[in-house]
Formats: C-alpha cells, sequence, structure tokens
C-alpha cells in the first residue's frame, strides 16, 4: 500500500534544492507548481514517499491554514523553543493558568447551567476564584504561584497571579489559537521585542565606527580595540571643529562597549579572525573539523607528528655526549656539569583506538629518529614495559598501512618516506598549521603537556615569558632517560586507561577500544621480520668468513645457511647486514646471487636480549681502563720487546751470523749493478709499415720496420696454402659483375676458351711474386 497524504492547498514542500506548492491531488499523484519558475507537474505518491525519506525535504502544513501567524508573532521564530529559557518559562507558566482557568470556567458554567460561560474580568478577579486557579495551575506548572506581591518587592523566583484583565487577555489568546497550533507559541511573552528601536548613533557617527573598524580593526597586525576608540575620537574630533564653525551641534564620541558590538555586527567572529590573523590560522583554530570515522582496524590509519617539548633537560646521556671526544668532554664538564637543552618529542597514534604506538625522543627531528619511531611501532613493546615497571599493555607489534605527517624536516625527506615505501606503506603529508587534517596526534599533543611537562622541573611554558618568576635553566637537571622513562610509563599506563570523548570514542578508554577492535575486526598484519630490517633496521657491508659475519667491530651472526650459500657459490666479495638496534638476537643478511635474504643467529650469549645501544656500551665500558694503568702495561709491553731485540742481537754476534738485512746505501748499489748496460728496445710500430715476411698478411702485425718505396718487390716463400689461395684469389680478382666489366673482351668471349678452361698456375715457393694486376680491387 503506498500512503497518500491529505495536504491542504497553498501547503510549501521543499524538495532538495527546489520549492513547490501543492495544488491539488489527482488519480496518479499530487499537483505541484514551483515556486520560482512556475512549472506544473505531477509527483506520483510512490515518488513523493521515497523523497520524504530523503534529509532536506520540509513540509509547511500551516501556511495555508492559519498564514504561518504565529511564525509572525514571534518574530520569524519559527518555534519558542528558540527564544531565551526565561520567555520559555514564563510561556509555561501563561499555559498553566490558561489550562486552570478552562477548568474553572467549565465546572463553575456547569453549575450555573451555562455550557458556553466565558470568564469576565470580575469573575476573574473573585478571591475564591484565583485560589481555585493557583491550586490547579501549581499542580500543572510544578512551583508555588501566588496571589499577590510580597512585601519588600517581588522576588525573580516568584510566580504570582496576574490581575483578571491580563488572565482574561491571556486566557482568550488561548481559545484562539488554532487545533494544530502550539499553545506555547501563543502564549510566550515576546520580551526580545523590547525596548526602544530608534537608533542612538547618528548615521555619520556611524558611518566613521565602520570606517575605523576597517581601517584599525580589520588590520593583520591584530591592534587593540582601544586603538580603535582613539582614532575614532580624533576623527570626531575633526568632524566638530567643522560643525562648530557651521553652528550645528557637536558630535558625541562613543564608549569602547559601543564599538565593540558595532565591529561584531559588521563582522563573524570567524571573518574578524581572519582579518586579524590570516586566513591560515583561521583555519586551524576555527576549522570545521570532520566527524567520521576515519579507520576501523588496528593499524590501518596512524598520525605522526614532532613537538618540541616545554622543558629544559640535561643532554649528558643523550646520545651526544658520546660523540665527543676527551678533550671536549673534560672542557664541557670544566664548564658546566650538564649540557641542557630543550629537547623533541615524536609520536605515532593510532587513529581507531588513540593508543600510543610509538614514541622518541631526539635532540633534533631527523631521519634516524623518524626510522626509530617506525620501528618501535612495528615491534613488540614488553621490554620497555618491563624496564620502567608498568603494568599497563601496550599496544602489540602491528602493520602500518596509511601514515599521515606534516612537512616537518624530520618526517618529510627521502629516507623516511623511501622506507615506508619499502615496507608497502602508504605516505600522506599533510599541510603544516592545519590541525584539523591531523586532529587526533595535535590534541594529544596538548594533552601530554598539561598532565606531564608542566609538572617536572624545568618547564618552560607554553609560550615565552609565561613563567617570568621561574628559571628553567637552573632546574633542568633531568636527564633523557629519565623523560624517556616518565614518558613511558604515561604512554603505557596513563594515557590508555583515560577515558577519551573524540569522536568513535564516546567517553571509552584507549586500552578498551583496543581489545574491542582486535576482538572484532583485527589488526593489519606486522611485516615480515626480512623486509622490516632491509627497510627500517641499521645496514653494514662485512666480509663473511668461516665464523660468520662480524657487525660493529666484535658482534659475530652465523647459520648453516649462510655457509652453505657462501661455499655454494665461492662468495668472496662482501655481504649486507641487517640489523634491529632494539633486538640483536636476530640479523638477515643479503648475498649476491642468492634470491632470498638469509637469517643469521647472534652468536655471543653474553648479547642476548640486548639492544645495540646496550652492547656497545658494555664493550666500551670493558675497554675503558684507568689511564695509569695503560701507562704501566704500555711500559711493560715496550720494555720487553726492546730487551728481545737486544738478546737477538747479542745472539747473532756471538755465532759470527751474516746479517739478514741491507742498509739503503747497500741497496742503492746493487741497483746500479743491475741497470748497468742494459738496453731497452722500443716496442712501437711505424704507422703503414710492416714486418718482414708479413707483407701480404691482412690481418694487423706488430713490430713493423720499414722496407724501402711501395713499388720494390720482395721474395717471399710461402708456406700455407690457405695463404696461397687466397692470396692467388686476391691478385687475380673476385669474378664479380663489376670485375667482369672492367675486363677487355675478346671474340668468342661467350664460350669458354682454352685460356679460361685451363686451370690457373699456382706460384711455386721459389717463384717471385709479381704486381697485383686489379688495384681497384685490393682498395
Amino acid at each position: 500500500m503506498v500512503p497518500r497524504y491529505t495536504f491542504p492547498v497553498g501547503s510549501k514542500l521543499t524538495m532538495g534544492q527546489r520549492s513547490v506548492t501543492v495544488t491539488g491531488k489527482g488519480e496518479y499523484g499530487y499537483n505541484i507548481v514551483g515556486n520560482e519558475d512556475g512549472e506544473a507537474s505531477i509527483i506520483p505518491f510512490v515518488d513523493l514517499v521515497e523523497r520524504l525519506k530523503c534529509p532536506g525535504t520540509t513540509i509547511d502544513t500551516q501556511t495555508p491554514k492559519t498564514g504561518a501567524r504565529l511564525k509572525q508573532r514571534l518574530g520569524g521564530h519559527a518555534s519558542s523553543k528558540s527564544l531565551a529559557n526565561h520567555q520559555q518559562e514564563k510561556g509555561r507558566f501563561h499555559h498553566a493558568l490558561c489550562e486552570a482557568i478552562h477548568v474553572i470556567s467549565q465546572q463553575h458554567g456547569l453549575e450555573v447551567g451555562n455550557d458556553n460561560f466565558i470568564p469576565t474580568q470580575d469573575f476573574l478577579d473573585n478571591s475564591d476564584v484565583r485560589k481555585k486557579i493557583a491550586k490547579v495551575a501549581k499542580v500543572l506548572f510544578g512551583k508555588e504561584i501566588h496571589l499577590n506581591i510580597s512585601r519588600g518587592g517581588q522576588s525573580k523566583e516568584a510566580w504570582v497571579m496576574y490581575a483578571g484583565r491580563t488572565l482574561q487577555k491571556y486566557y482568550f489568546r488561548y481559545l484562539d489559537r488554532a487545533p494544530d497550533e502550539s499553545p506555547l507559541d501563543a502564549l510566550v511573552p515576546l520580551d526580545h521585542l523590547k525596548g526602544n528601536p530608534t537608533p542612538k548613533i547618528c548615521n555619520v557617527v556611524r558611518a566613521m565606527m565602520t570606517s575605523a573598524c576597517e581601517e584599525f580593526g580589520s588590520d593583520l597586525r591584530n591592534l587593540k580595540l582601544a586603538t580603535v576608540h582613539k582614532n575614532l575620537e580624533a576623527r570626531i574630533w575633526q568632524e566638530n571643529q567643522k560643525r562648530k564653525a557651521w553652528g550645528l551641534p557637536y558630535l558625541t564620541t562613543p564608549s569602547r562597549k559601543t564599538i565593540e558590538k558595532h565591529r561584531d555586527a559588521l563582522l563573524t567572529p570567524t571573518e574578524q579572525l581572519i582579518a586579524t590573523q590570516g586566513s591560515r590560522s583561521a583555519k586551524n583554530k576555527r576549522g570545521r573539523g570532520s566527524t567520521d570515522f576515519r579507520a576501523l582496524l588496528i593499524g590501518e590509519v596512524v598520525e605522526v607528528d614532532e613537538c618540541k617539548m616545554s622543558l629544559i633537560i640535561s643532554a649528558k646521556e643523550s646520545g651526544i655526549w658520546e660523540k665527543y671526544s676527551n678533550k671536549q668532554r673534560d672542557a664541557l664538564e670544566k664548564l658546566d656539569e650538564y649540557i641542557k637543552s630543550r629537547f623533541w618529542i615524536a609520536v605515532m597514534l593510532d587513529v581507531a583506538t588513540r593508543m600510543p604506538l610509538g614514541w622518541v625522543v631526539t635532540e633534533n627531528p631527523c631521519a634516524e629518529a623518524t626510522i626509530a619511531l617506525f620501528r618501535m611501532a612495528t615491534r613488540d613493546k614488553t621490554r620497555e614495559k618491563l624496564m620502567y615497571g608498568c603494568r599497563g599493555e601496550p599496544a602489540a607489534a602491528v602493520g602500518v598501512l596509511h601514515v599521515k605527517n606534516d612537512n616537518g624536516s624530520g618526517l618529510r625527506n627521502s629516507t623516511a618516506v623511501g622506507a615506508l615505501m619499502g615496507v608497502g606503506s602508504v605516505n600522506t603529508v599533510t599541510r603544516a598549521h592545519h590541525s584539523a587534517e591531523r586532529p587526533h596526534v595535535e590534541s594529544m599533543f596538548g594533552v601530554l603537556e598539561i598532565d606531564v611537562l608542566n609538572l617536572l622541573p624545568g618547564f618552560t611554558g607554553a609560550r615565552a615569558g609565561a613563567l617570568p618568576g621561574y628559571d628553567a635553566m637552573d632546574n633542568g637537571v633531568m636527564t633523557v632517560e629519565q623523560l624517556y622513562e616518565i614518558v613511558t610509563q604515561y604512554f603505557i599506563d596513563e594515557y590508555p586507561s583515560t577515558r577519551h570523548h573524540g569522536v568513535a570514542m564516546g567517553g571509552r578508554r584507549p586500552i578498551e577500544v583496543y581489545k574491542a577492535i582486535n576482538k572484532a575486526r583485527g589488526q593489519i598484519p606486522p611485516i615480515d621480520p626480512h623486509l622490516r630490517r632491509i627497510n627500517l633496521c641499521w645496514e653494514q657491508e662485512v666480509t663473511p668468513t668461516d665464523e660468520g659475519v662480524r657487525v660493529f667491530q666484535g658482534i659475530w651472526f652465523n647459520s648453516d645457511e649462510l655457509q652453505e650459500q657462501r661455499e655454494k657459490h665461492n662468495l668472496r666479495g662482501k655481504v649486507k647486514v641487517f640489523v634491529d638496534p632494539d633486538d640483536m638476537n636476530l640479523a638477515t643478511v643479503v648475498m649476491p646471487m642468492v634470491k632470498e635474504p638469509i637469517e643469521v643467529r647472534l652468536q655471543i650469549t653474553a648479547f642476548a636480549d640486548m639492544t645495540l645501544p646496550e652492547i656497545l656500551r658494555l664493550m666500551a665500558d670493558l675497554r675503558r681502563e684507568d689511564p695509569a694503568t695503560t701507562e704501566f702495561h704500555d711500559d711493560q709491553v715496550m720494555r720487553t720487546r726492546l730487551r728481545r731485540q737486544e738478546r737477538s742481537k747479542a745472539i747473532c754476534v756471538e755465532h759470527n751470523l751474516p746479517r739478514s738485512y741491507s742498509t739503503v746505501e747497500e741497496c742503492k748499489a746493487m741497483g746500479r749493478a743491475v741497470f748497468a748496460g742494459a738496453l731497452t728496445i722500443r716496442q712501437e710500430t711505424i704507422n703503414g709499415t710492416k714486418r718482414p715476411g708479413h707483407v701480404a698478411d691482412l690481418g694487423p702485425a706488430g713490430d713493423v720496420y720499414s722496407l724501402g718505396d711501395s713499388d720494390a718487390q720482395s721474395d717471399s716463400v710461402h708456406e700455407d696454402s690457405a695463404a696461397a689461395a687466397a692470396l692467388d684469389s686476391e691478385f687475380e680478382g673476385p669474378d664479380t659483375p663489376e670485375c667482369q666489366e672492367a675486363r677487355p673482351k675478346t671474340p668468342g668471349s661467350g664460350e669458354k676458351s682454352k685460356e679460361t678452361s685451363r686451370p690457373k698456375k699456382r706460384p711455386t715457393a721459389d717463384q717471385v711474386l709479381s704486381r697485383p694486376k686489379n688495384l681497384k680491387v685490393l682498395k
């Protein structure tokens, strides 16, 4: 069944971008006329039902019935719900009084036998009637209603019944409304329309106010309202000087509040922000963000950003200290006990769950720090949990499908983008200063500063000069390791367990959302270990040996497959080794002529389950010794070497042994004796000459000497039959049409003559070769 609605003639329908008026109903549908184009058409019943389901479709059936009189009464408001709260409450109070009057009037009409009894003003002013009305209205309104005004004036919260004349006015308005009109719309007071509508400021002053607001209030220097007021005051004084000469009354300078109201009437808050701070800042502060669910799987979309922390910390343990030489360290320790600076933090946040996947503290944003962030996001973080005593559950290793970052120097570089492409991730570079494109990670930095950074010693404040009485440099005693421990505990224990009211979160905690999505939809699978090491980890080129491969001057890896492939391909060159600095138990070897990467295992058990920085620090501690101990052992080694050399010389002298070495002068003398009388023969050939015995050879020859004129004949003995045949064919010339045309024709050339049929006589070994017959062919 298709519903057929009965629309009053003149009802207005808005369908999409078109407004129409219903003129009637026919057998097949509704007759409509376009309000703008005047085109008449028919909408089938089924089509109207489907269009009513679409957003943006509105129906106005009140206009043809009542002329939308209540909307006109409310000053254009479609409902009293859009008025102020105190007006709506007064409308409910009036409605309760009218309902009570209606009940009392009907009851009194039954008593007097008049079914059409209309209450008069005197009837409503009767004390007994007023008491009954107040009693009934109190039940309907829910608040105490007083009959008279109490002494000391009327309280704002006290509800006092009106006099009979006012009660009758509201009751008649209550009765005159249509059945489908809201009684609240008819009884609500129009307090928002009260007041003198005549403007108090003349048009001349208003024009000067507009000019001052445009010139000074909309300046990109973001001038204060006092500047606008002073400029307006100067303009009005200049105008008053003219009016004084003309005999006109003076103009009054409006107050700052009046100028502010006038400016707010000219421009909206967004337009004011664009005029004073620029469009980029306005988009960042007042941009309309998206309310879509941007990700449904864990690891489907992640946001990466870096922020400079408002915190002074020590850089002695951050990795910078290790780069300095001993002299630089001594000099710096004399100047100051710590190297203090502000550091950066880079964070990767999962959009679907708001779980932190990785975090890195670095002295400067760079590609190395970004790659370390990608490594942490794609590996297990149980080690950090156990090291820093966390009780929460960090995010597990997950693949990264889509990465959103800004155009920072540490994120937008070929190394970081190439690494993401290598592991099969999609990289999107968003615009800087546009927080709406990375809303989740941008808001997370603000929460981190409020919850953690501003409570730590060395906090500098959110902006320059925010803490004038606090010396951040003197209080910057924290090290990077201590800060990293605090940040790690926050991202594992506190932030995932805090209620989040962002889009798609609904007040849930990130760790609970993580568990729910993991159970319902799952996660992006982790990256292949070999692919991850090759693209995200550290690379070294080394030469494999029977012991395997050695990286970083002392860490050995080996496996049976490595040795088998090395023997199979007889490898003599170097191979590429990729190690994960956070997990040194396994490594990947890429060998030439081997299609698949080779997995090798750590051979030093003392380094098991250690990171590369820990291993290097351990090796450095083992090699480090006291300078006095170093001097003692060096003296002992050198004395032993000298004693051994002196003992060897004494043994040679005792047994009268010849020397096994030569002095410099002896070597020079032997060199002169070796090269005395030696003749060096030049090996270059003379261009255009042949060696004797190879004059007739067609190929190139070396050691060529000059024999004389080109017409001179030379005697040669031919020993090779194949070479003789070649010489014969060369001297006689090839049997080609060109050569035949060049030969003189004789009578009877069509038949074979005796001379041509006779076999050619080949030269003997003792015969002297004659001059070639066909020099043209030889060329």
